[in-house]
């Protein structure tokens, strides 16, 4: 097999990944006492991505990380805008359901980005809740590892003279770290004073816990293996010029973050070693 094709295979089973967390979403949504309400990721669920959520959470994956950051995206992305922020980037969009689910006013530019194929893919599946995007969404198909999304991103309609959201959910732990430091480094510089960053991303611990090693290589075995872990997710930030409020799973829900309601217990296993930040740039 060549490099390129190996390539292919990785970027695919990352694709496959993200309708897995809308599947963990759909299940929080129906339960009864749900953290954070989306009603619409259950039509992302296929039987296939049933099938692999099912799997990983088998092999110990956890839904913690990924119902917490939804709940503390969700509402640091509604007070931005209510502060006057008109423009959203969603890097690695994937299954993200923002668009149509938080009832975003109409100015507000939505921009998703991912690779090649899963944006259509999402739009396809959320075709019976068409009406209910209010925004107005701009789908781009690249890989984040490239240098060509940014100048397509400002080609699309994104201004880097005015503050933005960026979402980067899930996709820190598939990236090896010079890959960050360069997506990190190409949304520092296409962003202006007052832009607003939400992003997680696992933490040290996470590899290091022997109750993780069976997901671990869940995740590998079917080509999606996790790489990245921060012990300081907030000092990394910063040292790239973002200011940075950044909390494990087990402080929120401890209630360090005064503006989030603190997840419950069962979101936040003492395993789940798992990072959430708000940061800005000033």
């Amino acid at each position: 097999m060549t490099d390129t094709s190996r390539r292919d295979d990785r970027s695919e089973a990352v694709k496959e990944t993200s309708f897995i967390t809308a599947a963990i979403r759909a299940m929080e949504n129906d339960r009864a006492d749900p953290y954070v309400v989306d009603p619409y990721a259950t039509l992302l669920v296929t039987p296939r991505s049933k099938t692999m959520a099912d799997e990983a959470l088998a092999a110990g994956g956890t839904i913690g990380s990924v119902i917490v950051r939804a709940r503390f995206g969700d509402i640091a992305l509604a007070r931005a805008i209510d502060e006057g922020i008109a423009q959203v980037v969603c890097l690695a969009a994937g299954g993200d359901t923002r668009a149509w689910r938080l009832g975003l006013p109409s100015h507000v530019r939505f921009f998703e980005v991912d690779l090649p194929g899963q944006l259509e893919a999402k739009e396809k599946l959320l075709a019976p809740v068409e009406d209910r995007l209010t925004c107005r969404r701009v789908c781009l198909g690249e890989d984040l590892r490239q240098e060509t999304w940014p100048p397509r991103l400002v080609a699309s309609g994104y201004d880097p003279g005015e503050p933005a959201v960026w979402i980067i959910e899930g996709l820190l732990p598939y990236l090896r770290l010079d890959h960050f430091t360069g997506l990190i480094a190409n949304v520092t510089k296409m962003s202006s004073r007052g832009s607003i960053l939400l992003i997680d991303a696992p933490h040290a611990d996470f590899y290091r816990d022997p109750a993780n090693e069976r997901f671990l290589t869940f995740m590998k075995s079917r080509g999606s293996a996790f790489q990245l872990g921060l012990e300081d997710f907030g000092g990394f930030l910063r040292e790239h010029g973002w200011q940075a409020e950044a909390y494990t799973l087990s402080e929120l829900s401890a209630g360090a973050c005064g503006w989030l309601p603190s997840p419950p217990g069962r979101l936040c296993p003492p395993h789940d070693h798992h990072w959430v930040a708000r940061a800005h740039l000033a």
